[in-house]
């Protein structure tokens, strides 16, 4: 007995040691506005290997428009994952998890729904009752914020990178502007397809800052650059999950969800938090994540450099040296 015990715990640990993503069916998801999801889908991957007691699991959910595969070499570099399980969990409406592109009637997502789902497929799919951390880059780090504020018991740590816990002022500007631009090309599924052209001049224009476009790229070659940007675009995104989730962005606010303002927000948060932002990040403005952090007196990494949004590619060392210690 004591043989077929320890195999079927052999098994279950090394289901978690897959380099394949996995999809989750979470059963029909209630989101935050009542719609459902009929037999959701939530696709994950996972990298190190889970412990006996569980009790070394990462959550790292993607960021905006992002694939699991995508953050796979930022987790391998920044986690430790001979020590811990790494889960790469996609995020509603990236369309390897239930969105527009691959289920009908999609409907309207927050932030929360993507967390709400992630914490289905935890302690559903997954026997997880506990993460020893939440961590993510840009949505993901909206989503990490989230986790804090959903399930503050959940997790003992936290770590949001570049992401926000509300939405600024310039962030809504940039978000709406990208929607505006695919809705302005009509309803046929071709042109707005094709409109994606438009949203990559928006988006890579908010990516970096300037001073960092124009030491890098020579202007000579900025109309070919362009050109090959927006032929990316267009075929490596679905216009409809690019809409699904700015939607879930421009509602990101924990002090609504929650029902918690700033003032009381330090003593509803349990988990030990450490918050990394772009100094000069152009795409998610790094002052609602610092005075979260003060807020909180916890503590802050600031990446400086001219890299902006993508500081945590250009000082890739110096996230993995904060979250290595962190963690």
């Amino acid at each position: 007995m004591k043989k077929i015990v320890f195999l079927l715990s052999f098994i279950s640990l090394n289901l978690f040691a897959q380099n394949a993503v996995k999809i989750a069916t979470i059963g029909d998801f209630t989101t935050t506005k009542g719609s459902v999801i009929k037999d959701c889908k939530v696709g994950y991957l996972t990298l190190g290997t889970l412990n006996e007691t569980k009790s070394n699991v990462i959550l790292f959910p993607t960021y905006f428009s992002g694939k699991s595969t995508d953050i796979k070499g930022s987790a391998a570099a920044w986690v430790d994952t001979t020590k811990f399980c790494v889960i790469l969990v996609d995020a509603l409406g990236n369309g390897v998890s239930s969105a527009p592109s691959n289920t009908d009637n999609f409907p309207e997502i927050s932030i929360r729904d993507m967390v709400n789902s992630q914490y289905a497929l935890l302690t559903k799919n997954l026997a997880i009752n506990h993460l020893y951390a939440v961590m993510g880059i840009s949505m993901g780090g909206m989503q990490t914020f989230e986790w804090v504020a959903a399930y503050p018991d959940f997790m003992t740590k936290a770590i949001p990178i570049v992401g926000t816990p509300k939405q600024s002022y310039y962030d809504i500007l940039l978000w709406k502007t990208e929607w505006d631009a695919i809705e302005a090309a009509g309803t046929a599924p071709e042109a707005r397809r094709e409109a994606m052209r438009r949203v990559a001049e928006v988006h890579n224009l908010h990516l970096f800052t300037p001073q960092y476009w124009n030491k890098s790229r020579k202007a000579d070659d900025a109309y070919k650059a362009i050109q090959k940007a927006g032929d990316d675009y267009v075929k490596g995104n679905h216009p409809e999950n690019w809409i699904a989730q700015i939607k879930a962005m421009l509602g990101q606010d924990i002090y609504q969800t929650s029902g918690k303002t700033l003032a009381e927000i330090p003593n509803y948060i349990k988990a030990k938090m450490l918050v990394i932002v772009a100094t000069q990040d152009q795409m998610v403005n790094p002052m609602a994540a610092t005075e979260f952090a003060k807020a909180l007196n916890i503590s802050i990494v600031e990446l400086t450099g001219d890299c902006g949004h993508v500081a945590t590619a250009c000082e890739s060392d110096k996230v993995k040296e904060a979250v290595k210690a962190f963690l």
